[in-house]
């Protein structure tokens, strides 16, 4: 199928599914992931994962976390940068114990299957949550903030331990990795990106709009956007995680403002929706039958396990109930480091193509589900707030 077919499909029915979405009061995004579900291979063929969606939706994910970085509040991250980092330990041990007991003590699965598969459910993908939160005018909160840097701090931690995994199963056809040198690039990261955030990217924005050139200010933007991004492929980190601390560098300037409203129609246009077909697109009912038990108490483990153990840490600190659950919510969506997870299991023999199947639906279906428990949350936020106030 021709890559504008392809375009033409994407953008029409992301705009319809979203519209229906939000007349039956869900986030835009659920009517998004449904296209790619509908259209794609599993029920109306129409669309397929081809290197053309992989790669702009590639592009799609990395400017939503770029544009989260522009709306996002350095201070206030500073400022929860504590309960950030329980948060996302407490978002790993209890997920990912839950899984590898579950699989160990009722799948009767190896502890390395076990372990991998709790590791798939560890790691925790913010790109919807993220557009939850602008769609309901929470980006700028403390739990937004908490959000968002236990997911920075999450990706750390889930790198880590896929590593150690590793390392001890090296003997199965995988080379052991050297933890230092593994948390070496990932430390050198935050460097690069603090001293480039901090002196570099004022002056570079300020050169770049001088220049007798149109959208010079926007250009400069996403040169920072997929030049940070680079840098953390480079360093082993996610590309999105670049791009958000390019977002954020910015934040910080003079062109904060101007600059939001020239990227997010770039996005939105036409990169987002394709990232979020995309998820929908790996969804396959082929062969599922087998593995419908193992499906269901896996997502059930993957939803409580966040829900409960980032809602406690954020409790921990201070927030309300009903705003540590917007918390453990937000961190419940799964995305590509548990996909690279899986896709390491796989190819270390740990587990096999049909739970390897198995964990991409969980990781889709769960993905799904999110961003409705979060709407529910924050709803309910806002109505006791409006209760409060009268």
């Amino acid at each position: 199928m021709s890559y504008l077919i392809q375009l033409f499909i994407v953008l029409l029915l992301t705009k319809i599914g979203s519209h229906l979405s939000n007349i039956l009061k869900f986030p835009s995004v659920i009517g998004e992931l449904l296209v790619g579900i509908v259209a794609g291979p599993a029920v109306l063929h129409l669309l397929s994962p081809t290197t053309f969606i992989h790669y702009f939706s590639e592009l799609g994910v990395i400017i939503l976390m770029f544009i989260a970085g522009l709306e996002g509040n350095l201070e206030m991250l500073m400022k929860y940068w504590k309960p950030s980092l329980i948060v996302a330990v407490l978002g790993v041990i209890v997920p990912t114990g839950s899984a590898a007991l579950l699989c160990s003590l009722f799948f009767g699965f190896s502890w390395e299957t076990s372990l991998f598969i709790g590791l798939v459910l560890s790691a925790t993908s913010v790109s919807i949550t993220v557009q939850v939160l602008r769609e309901m005018g929470r980006m700028d909160s403390k739990e937004g903030a908490m959000i968002l840097g236990a997911a920075v701090a999450d990706d750390i931690l889930c790198v880590i331990l896929l590593g150690l995994s590793i390392s001890f199963i090296g003997s199965r056809g995988t080379t052991g990795l050297d933890l230092i040198g593994l948390i070496g690039p990932k430390v050198l990261f935050f460097v690069i990106a603090f001293v480039l955030g901090k002196w570099f990217v004022p002056r570079f924005l300020e050169i770049f709009s001088k220049l007798s050139a149109s959208e010079n200010e926007t250009t400069a933007a996403l040169i920072l956007c997929f030049g940070f991004a680079a840098i953390a492929v480079l360093m082993d980190m996610s590309d999105v995680l670049g791009a958000y601390f390019a977002g954020l560098a910015i934040s910080e300037t003079k062109f904060k403002e101007k600059l939001s409203l020239k990227i997010e129609p770039i996005g939105y246009a036409v990169f987002i929706p394709v990232f979020f077909v995309s998820i929908g697109l790996s969804i396959s009912f082929k062969g599922m039958q087998n593995d419908i038990l193992f499906i269901v108490l896996l997502i059930i483990i993957a939803i409580l396990g966040k829900q409960i153990g980032c809602g406690f840490g954020a409790k921990m600190f201070g927030l309300t109930w009903n705003e540590a659950n917007i918390v453990g919510a937000g961190m419940v969506s799964r995305g590509e480091m548990a996909l690279v997870v899986a896709n390491v299991a796989l190819n270390a023999g740990v587990i096999d193509a049909s739970h390897y199947t198995a964990m991409i639906v969980v990781t889709v279906i769960t993905t799904l589900i999110a961003p409705v428990i979060l709407k529910i949350y924050i709803q309910r936020t806002s109505t006791n707030i409006i209760y409060e106030n009268d």
